[in-house]
């Protein structure tokens, strides 16, 4: 079976791109867990303009807003914002 990947849109993109070292590896650790297990629930829910319920996990340095495309097997990461609380 054909693995999941990640995909970000131009926003989350430069975030990342922008993003120190120790928050690059943190999203670099959680994409490779979300990639194994897609199905995962964040730490709450959302819904978009489409509604379209989406996943945000709160990790140490970063919230990631995401909903898995099981038809295309992509999980898309819609927003990354700093964790302002560490």
């Amino acid at each position: 079976m054909r693995p999941y990947r990640t995909v970000f849109n131009r926003q989350v993109l430069n975030f990342v791109a922008d993003a120190d070292e120790d928050i690059f590896v943190e999203i670099e650790r959680w994409v490779n867990r979300i990639e194994r297990m897609p199905a995962t629930p964040g730490d709450y829910t959302e819904e978009d303009e489409d509604h379209r319920e989406l996943q945000v996990v709160v990790l140490q340095r970063v919230a990631i807003t995401y909903w898995p495309d099981d038809a295309v097997r992509e999980v898309r990461v819609v927003r990354i914002e700093a964790n302002l609380e560490n």
